[in-house]
């Protein structure tokens, strides 16, 4: 069972999309593959005696274990969770643009990685997992993570307006929007604006652009209508059909036709083993 808290004070829900909170139930699967969303998340483990085990794709059967708390960078593709050993899970995830004021990085060096919170936070990363193992209840816990979150929280540069204006641009648009286009209409170098939407939003442009059409096609095969590709490849921003079949298949390891999630509302995860 998973319990969302999407009701976060203010500024903090300028950045944090929402709390979650999963009891870890057991699962008929030992893997799952993830699909890329363009956003980032912070993940804390809540029982001791289980470690967090990530492969960065299909492929790898060695993985990377956590102990206690992640961060999952943003990826340009897909990666796979062991599901064998379930366990509690507590975390937040985070709106594009939003975490680096708060994690302390620029994104763009989490890009397609895991990195244990303690590599970024220290000695406090060790002191939250505590508060969050001790805390009695859900509710409690969202209430630490939540003041965590506002206490890490920084002052945006003078930049960041401009830089989350064109995440939404390229969020928002169904079709394919020019990153030089967008760049010069804010008054940037190319380059300049390219490195700045990296390192806040964890992508290149062009690359966040792409996941968000990928996204829009995941939304309607999911919405459980007749499904007419070559109309979704138009509504979705893609060129043809043969655009979107290649790029489905770059982000996800599977052709649209393979694609079949855990959950209507689990569209990015996919039974892998």
């Amino acid at each position: 069972m998973i319990e969302l808290c999407t009701n976060l004070r203010k500024p903090l829900d300028q950045f944090v999309d929402c709390l979650w909170y999963s009891d870890g139930e057991s699962r008929s699967h030992k893997k799952e593959r993830l699909l890329p969303t363009g956003t980032v998340e912070l993940v804390f483990k809540l029982k001791e005696d289980r470690a967090l085990r990530i492969f960065d794709n299909a492929r790898d059967t060695t993985g990377r274990c956590f102990s206690r708390a992640v961060v999952s960078g943003a990826y340009s593709h897909h990666f796979a969770l062991d599901t064998s050993e379930p366990s509690p899970t507590v975390g937040a995830h985070f709106r594009p643009g939003g975490a680096s004021l708060i994690l302390g990085v620029p994104l763009s060096e989490l890009m397609d990685q895991h990195c244990g919170l303690e590599e970024l936070w220290g000695r406090q990363a060790v002191e939250v997992w505590e508060r969050l193992m001790e805390a009695p209840s859900t509710t409690s816990r969202f209430s630490v993570l939540e003041q965590v979150l506002l206490d890490r929280l920084t002052q945006p540069s003078h930049d960041y307006p401009a830089i989350m204006s064109a995440i939404q641009q390229f969020s928002a648009s169904s079709a394919m929007v020019g990153v030089r286009e967008v760049s010069d209409s804010m008054g940037y170098p190319a380059k300049r604006f390219i490195r700045l939407f990296h390192d806040y939003a964890g992508l290149t442009p062009k690359l966040f652009g792409r996941i968000q059409r990928f996204q829009s096609v995941l939304d309607q095969i999911v919405a459980g209508k007749p499904l007419k590709w070559a109309s979704i490849a138009l509504d979705c921003g893609y060129y043809d059909q043969s655009h979107l079949i290649r790029d489905f298949r770059a982000f996800s390891g599977v052709t649209p036709e393979e694609y079949q999630p855990i959950e209507a509302d689990r569209k990015n995860h996919m039974i892998l083993e």
